[in-house]
């Protein structure tokens, strides 16, 4: 069963992609190369309508019933199609996060998976939100989605950092034979590898075949919230909620940082710019594939480490949880001194009288 779960899903998906792509094109489904995008070609955004149809496709073949499997049908469904209009014309910030909030919605009060409890992360027994479990669920959600959604700014960042959190998942799931919990995982694991072949720089291809769109960001990051959550919450949870964070630290990491300095600078958290970890990587001359290791490793490391301290060696929750914020302040602190760094250099190489000027007042 899990192997045919598992083949279903990916021959679905590269039936598919392969099948989207020149209807892709034919209706300008496609991202177009601007100022901030590095790409030189027209390129189809159907990776994220891929897997969402794989996973249907799989769940339609296969006579398998996947915990609350409606509830989620109907919100990724919901996200899908507005991923889709979003991608086709592009939608306003407000329009997408309401989408998010109501798919947030569905996952809490129609599915009841929701976020319940935060665990011992203080060192003075279990946090209960009580009745503000639905109201920090839905916020956790659309960070989620969002940070997704952010981090997905070269080529196969986004499908490989949902991997790495899902397969995760899908190893402990199966350790604790919870298989609901595993074949969802296996059938998102493939149709993610299937994008994945189409998405990444290999076998001598020089850019991206297809994109995952605002869809497959979208899509992926909701579904890393459900299956985070299905994992962490309830008497039957198989991982500490802490875990999550762990699980989910690139992006995480990433996208709080940035929003932060876009505040901190009178902008919109949600304006785009070219300030991500990946763009900072780039001023340090690594290629785009480099970039992908390096983050992937990164990913893959706070993934093994959290599951072996929490599960194999039983570190307590508040240990792991004060560790991640060290971590996470010791980043910002970097990469918020490493920006300013970077500005100065390029403001100096725009305009060399400024380190003429700065040498001159040094002799002096």
């Amino acid at each position: 069963m899990p192997l045919f779960l598992f083949l279903t899903s990916l021959i679905a998906a590269l039936f598919l992609i392969i099948l989207l792509i020149p209807y892709a094109k034919k209706i300008s489904l496609v991202d177009r190369p601007n100022q901030r995008k590095q790409h030189k070609d027209l390129t189809p955004l159907i990776g994220g309508l891929a897997i969402y149809l794989a996973m249907l496709v799989t769940l339609l073949v296969n006579d398998i019933q996947l915990l609350h499997q409606k509830e989620f049908i109907v919100a990724a469904t919901l996200l899908v199609c507005v991923g889709v209009i979003d991608d086709y014309k592009e939608l306003s910030v407000k329009t997408r996060i309401i989408a998010q909030i109501i798919a947030g919605l569905i996952m809490a009060e129609f599915a009841e998976i929701k976020i319940t409890e935060l665990g011992d992360i203080f060192g003075a027994g279990s946090i209960k939100l009580g009745e503000f479990s639905t109201v920090f669920t839905v916020l956790a959600v659309v960070g989620g989605i969002n940070a997704f959604n952010m981090i997905d700014g070269i080529d196969g960042l986004a499908g490989t950092l949902t991997l790495v959190a899902i397969t995760s998942i899908a190893i402990v799931s199966k350790l604790s034979q919870n298989w609901p919990i595993y074949y969802f995982c296996l059938i998102l694991m493939a149709s993610i590898i299937a994008f994945l072949l189409f998405n990444l720089r290999i076998a001598g291809r020089k850019s991206a075949s297809i994109f995952l769109g605002d869809t497959g960001s979208t899509l992926l990051g909701f579904s890393v919230c459900w299956l985070a959550i299905c994992a962490s919450q309830g008497e039957n949870r198989i991982m500490p909620p802490v875990t999550v964070l762990w699980l989910t630290a690139v992006p995480f990491f990433d996208s709080i940082s940035v929003m932060y300095r876009r505040i901190k600078n009178g902008r919109s958290p949600c304006s785009p710019d070219r300030e991500h970890l990946h763009h900072y990587l780039a001023t340090l001359g690594y290629g785009v594939n480099q970039k992908l290791i390096i983050l992937v490793s990164i990913a893959a490391i706070f993934s093994i480490v959290s599951l072996f301290t929490s599960l194999v060696l039983v570190v307590p929750e508040q240990i792991l949880f004060f560790t991640f914020l060290g971590l996470f302040a010791g980043y910002y602190w970097y990469i918020n001194n490493a920006w300013k760094a970077v500005k100065v250099t390029e403001i100096q190489m725009q305009y060399p009288e400024i380190q003429i000027r700065k040498t001159e007042d040094l002799s002096n």
